[in-house]
């Protein structure tokens, strides 16, 4: 696979991917292995020519083939480039059939660079103030790095609020919200914070119950687009923010404020 690296006007990053017949070959003979158990009329299981298969399933083996090796030469174009991507890569442009080279391009914001502030005085003891929100504050205050408007517009979208102005509350809020959310993350990964499928399984299991419907119903749910992973996102972030409540000092009213 090679890639070359691209800067758009709009703060994307683009990665350019090409990759010879060859590098996707065992991809397209894996798919094709699974559609082998199909039953077809006049064949026995297992026993399905495969210029059958391949005329059969023609549509399905192309789009399976497509969203496999474009996740897949997209995630390793982007580990190979060393860059950090802000929220998710999108592939786009691709170009994918049998037989024939491989090309896409890969669309993403970069994570940002920023420092992380002393984690130890996030608390001045002020006692009109959840200590959860004095951290928080005090993390935006002492981390400064901007987040592309892009961005910010595709996670109000995903939120289901499209067409915010870039002055309103609501689109400084969610600024906000995005940054604190990698601030807190960088911690985690610093502290080494992590969360298990365990920690997301209870999760989805109390939430559930809140929403008064199934496991699998809400499992299903997230499934579709990127759920789970920010589901985990945000489990981290709150287990980095329970982390720093417990190595900060706490003031003396504390205890009535939680």
């Amino acid at each position: 696979m090679k890639w070359q690296q691209h800067t758009s006007d709009d703060g994307l990053h683009c990665l350019a991917i090409s990759a010879d017949w060859s590098e996707l070959a065992d991809d397209y003979k894996d798919i094709l292995a699974g559609y082998r158990r199909a039953q077809l009329p006049g064949f026995r299981p297992g026993k399905v020519p495969q210029r059958v298969i391949e005329k059969r399933f023609e549509k399905e083996i192309s789009e399976q083939l497509t969203r496999q090796v474009a996740q897949r030469f997209g995630r390793e174009a982007v580990k190979e480039a060393g860059i950090q991507v802000l929220g998710q890569a999108e592939v786009e442009k691709i170009e994918c059939n049998k037989g024939r080279d491989f090309s896409a391009m890969v669309r993403f914001y970069p994570m940002p660079e920023f420092d992380l502030p002393d984690l130890n005085t996030l608390l001045n003891g002020e006692s009109d103030k959840d200590p959860r929100d004095q951290i928080s504050l005090k993390l935006l205050e002492r981390v400064s790095f901007d987040i592309p408007d892009g961005f910010v517009k595709d996670e109000l979208a995903v939120d289901g609020e499209e067409g915010v102005d870039l002055e309103s509350t609501a689109w400084h809020a969610a600024h906000d919200r995005i940054r604190l959310m990698l601030i807190l993350k960088q911690i985690a990964k610093q502290e080494g914070i992590e969360v298990d499928q365990r920690d997301v399984d209870n999760r989805i299991a109390e939430k559930a119950e809140e929403f008064g419907a199934t496991i699998k119903e809400l499992e299903a749910e997230l499934a579709q687009g990127d759920g789970l992973q920010r589901l985990k996102e945000m489990l981290i972030a709150e287990s980095a923010l329970g982390y720093l409540m417990e190595i900060n000092p706490k003031g003396e009213n504390y205890e009535e404020q939680i």
